[in-house]
């Protein structure tokens, strides 16, 4: 079964971090932990590191790893969003306001090979 690895990465608001770090552990997390099809493999922190001089600037603070094994992505992508709709309704689930819109970006990939 194809595997795709989605990394979202994310910036709080200036002097949110705390309330940031309070919503993924318990509002985000238990929610994407029960999505069918999806491995939560972590969140990480970023640390300041002399690199390569031609490196661009870090822009992300934090990164959240997701495994998604399927056969169909779109499909499972759309049933994911129908999840995280029907917790919001419920009130279990709501995209946080710490969040810096302008510092988020959740690429994917798909695995290649084995």
């Amino acid at each position: 079964m194809p595997q795709y690895l989605m990394l979202a990465f994310s910036q709080p608001l200036e002097g949110r971090d705390e309330e940031f770090n309070d919503w993924y552990d318990n509002v985000a997390m238990p929610v994407y932990r029960s999505l069918p099809g999806v491995t939560c493999l972590g969140r990480f922190k970023s640390l300041p590191h002399t690199g390569y001089e031609f490196e661009m600037d870090l822009e992300f603070g934090y990164v959240s790893v997701y495994l998604h094994e399927t056969d169909d992505f779109d499909r499972h992508f759309s049933q994911i969003m129908e999840i995280l709709e029907k917790a919001t309704a419920e009130g279990n689930y709501h995209f946080s306001d710490t969040i810096d819109k302008t510092h988020f970006f959740e690429p994917l990939f798909v695995k290649l090979g084995d």
